[in-house]
């Protein structure tokens, strides 16, 4: 297979980075574009200069020119395009967290299983260069065997808001420490949790019916522990405007710490600057690189979701491609954290 025929579901903010970086991808010679509103579509057909535009998803995915389709729609959106490419036997990558019920997972992962398409979930942040040289040290046995973890993900306010304006269904633990438990169970593959206990709490975020924060204790099956947490209390002008992460790896054999809060490089204009994620929230001092997905330099989209998006099309044309999650595997970080806020609901641990 030399090119590909790619479309891409949703023209918000993720699916126009998606179209884009499949606009980079040479091998790509058809792409299509797919949104339920039109503005948002020919917006993003004439960026992309898309091959085809529809305002019906079926539409784009049942065209036999297409043979990957990338989900990028709303979180409560995910399961009808997902299942319809994955019955047609196309390869599939759905935003994370993959859907939002166990139901709907399970459903497209045994379709996929009699059609045998190839399914991924955007985990995005393993394409950051350092959490790739994470899984290289511990596959490499350079920590020995891995028995504790601690992981952490704090977005702004700004952020917390859009996700709970616009879904319904997810909360702190779904949407956003799932990048983290994501990470951790990638690092300590093999090992299977068998108890999370959680504990969250909701003032600012009362209004939206969801919590301000949440802080995990995972136990697996051979004794390791993994304590994660994440909050959206960060103020809407805090500089690190999308996510600021740290891991913290102890093995048998080393350590390995991630420092990725991107104090590194600090801006400071005289004249705020918008967030890439939250526009119409400003800055007077920014992180450079925290913006989750990437960044625009000259020109061009660069960082973790363009390298994500190279590796699903080099997968599909069997050309390489490493660090994709599959789907298998996000149904995992999926009932690991549905089940955490059943531990917050309950204030009881969880056997999974």
């Amino acid at each position: 297979m030399g090119n590909i025929g790619v479309a891409v579901i949703g023209a918000g903010g993720i699916g126009t980075l998606r179209a884009q970086s499949c606009s980079q991808i040479p091998q790509i010679d058809h792409l299509s574009v797919c949104d339920i509103d039109k503005t948002k579509l020919d917006t993003l057909s004439n960026k992309v200069n898309a091959t085809f535009a529809t305002t019906n998803y079926e539409e784009a995915i049942k065209d036999e020119k297409i043979q990957a389709v990338i989900v990028s729609t709303d979180e409560e959106s995910h399961y009808g395009p997902a299942k319809l490419a994955v019955e047609l036997g196309k390869a599939v990558l759905i935003e994370k967290p993959f859907v939002l019920n166990l139901d709907e997972a399970d459903d497209i992962l045994a379709i996929s299983s009699k059609t045998s398409a190839n399914v991924y979930v955007g985990y995005t942040q393993r394409f950051r260069r350092r959490y790739l040289l994470a899984k290289e040290a511990v596959d490499a046995g350079n920590l020995g065997d891995l028995v504790m973890a601690m992981g952490k993900i704090y977005v702004t306010r700004a952020v917390g808001e859009a996700v709970a304006s616009r879904s319904p269904n997810t909360t702190p633990s779904i949407n956003t420490l799932t990048y983290m438990v994501d990470l951790i169970l990638w690092y300590m593959e093999g090992k299977k949790p068998v108890e999370v206990y959680a504990k969250s709490a909701s003032r600012v975020f009362k209004k939206y019916d969801r919590d301000d924060f949440q802080w995990m204790i995972v136990t697996f099956d051979d004794g390791s522990v993994a304590t994660l947490g994440t909050s959206w209390l960060p103020p809407h002008h805090w500089p690190a405007y999308t996510a600021t992460m740290e891991v913290d790896l102890q093995g048998t054999g080393g350590s390995l710490n991630i420092d990725d809060s991107h104090r590194d490089v600090v801006m400071a204009p005289e004249n705020p600057i918008p967030c890439p994620y939250t526009p119409e929230h400003e800055v007077n001092v920014a992180f450079l690189g925290s913006a989750m997905p990437g960044d625009f330099a000259l020109g061009e989209f660069f960082g973790p979701m363009k390298e994500e998006t190279d590796a699903f099309i080099k997968q599909i044309l069997q050309q390489g491609g490493v660090g994709l999650a599959t789907a298998d595997h996000a149904r995992n970080v999926l009932a690991l954290t549905m089940a955490a806020d059943n531990s917050c609901k309950n204030g009881t641990p969880v056997k999974l």
